[in-house]
């Protein structure tokens, strides 16, 4: 290709690079937003018991948002406001389940803080906020037993397991494959046993998820034990890493395999997206492009970065690009958390590059 066509084309791809990951870097977060939250209250009579229900929830909430924001060493200089204050920062209550009983409430609700006099709040205490941008995984249960693996649409221990994990209020929400005609239609589940790459985009084109976590139960579903592990595949970078095979003794003790594996997954992606917004630079990057395939894997994955603020494009040429970035944290931090989404930034002579591990 000549050279100008090249640089056309690269120009081109990177317009649209940009245009199509915008909304990654723009995502909102759902820090603020506490779901799941249990109570249980006794009271004289129904409405006081609902009113009281209402307020102890906004307590535990904000509990629960404490420990999601704030560092461990920092949570006990937190206290508690009063409920008058409490009331003040929380923007709705969301009412999932509820059921009154003559003085007697319980209900399920979800609490949406407004983040400004939560920041105010804490920073009064002379804590530092750290937000998490979730991450949603698609999650492909497969059962191999002693006649292969299971159909997609294949009703089992396993699948039921991740559909009763409630996993909303964490950093990596989860959906469960459907295994319908549809997803019978696009891949195998022999294919997706195997990690097929080209099945997994395939199936992906429907569900859309950054990640992709094929976990796989094996042995005899009447009896024990059982081997569960599979691979996790990372729809922005192409990065796949094998989930650690661990054996339960029965098909009774799946609900705490699939807990356990969210968690881990859940843990690895607030090390990468727990983010400070107390403080931010700039840093000035150039990205060498030797083929087209070196710029589109630099801004996939940067696509991928909740650290990142903003980014813009500086220079063009056709064996480079030359970004700004704008970022939470520091440059230190910043290295630690392009690394982790497979990218290098590192200084030769007096100038940073960031290039593809």
């Amino acid at each position: 290709m000549p050279p100008v066509r090249w640089f056309s084309t690269i120009f081109v791809a990177l317009l649209t690079a940009f245009s199509l990951c915008g909304g990654a870097w723009a995502q909102a977060s759902n820090t603020y937003t506490v779901t799941g939250v249990d109570v249980d209250v006794t009271a004289p009579d129904a409405v006081q018991a609902r009113q009281q229900g209402i307020a102890e929830a906004r307590r535990k909430a904000a509990k629960m948002l404490v420990d999601r924001v704030v560092s461990p060493e920092d949570r006990a200089r937190v206290s508690l406001p009063n409920d008058a204050s409490l009331e003040g920062m929380v923007r709705g209550i969301e009412f999932v389940r509820e059921r009154s009983a003559p003085g007697r409430y319980i209900a399920t609700l979800n609490v949406v803080f407004q983040p400004d006099p939560v920041k105010a709040w804490l920073g009064q205490a002379g804590v530092k906020i750290a937000e998490t941008v979730s991450r949603a995984a698609l999650v492909i249960p497969l059962w191999k037993g002693k006649a292969g693996v299971e159909p997609l649409d294949d009703r089992n221990a396993w699948r039921e397991a991740w559909r009763a994990l409630d996993t909303a209020g964490s950093a990596v929400p989860v959906t469960v494959l459907r295994g319908d005609q549809l997803d019978q239609n696009a891949v195998t589940a022999e294919e997706l046993y195997v990690g097929d790459v080209s099945a997994l985009a395939r199936l992906n084109e429907r569900y859309r998820a950054p990640t992709i976590v094929v976990a796989i139960v094996e042995g005899d579903k009447d009896s024990g034990p059982l081997t569960v592990g599979g691979l996790r595949y990372d729809a922005q970078t192409g990065a796949r890493s094998e989930i650690p095979r661990t054996t339960v003794p029965d098909s009774a003790q799946l609900a705490t395999a699939a807990k356990q594996i969210h968690q881990k997954m859940d843990e690895q992606w607030r090390s990468v997206a727990t983010v400070r917004r107390d403080s931010q630079d700039t840093i000035d990057v150039y990205v060498p492009i030797r083929a087209l395939g070196d710029w589109v894997q630099v801004r996939q994955r940067l696509g991928g970065v909740p650290a990142l603020k903003s980014i813009v494009v500086r220079q063009l040429e056709s064996d480079r690009a030359e970004l700004r970035l704008e970022y939470f944290g520091t440059t230190d931090e910043l290295q630690r958390t392009l690394a982790s989404a497979g990218l290098a930034l590192d200084k030769e002579a007096d100038k940073w590059r960031l290039q593809v591990r």
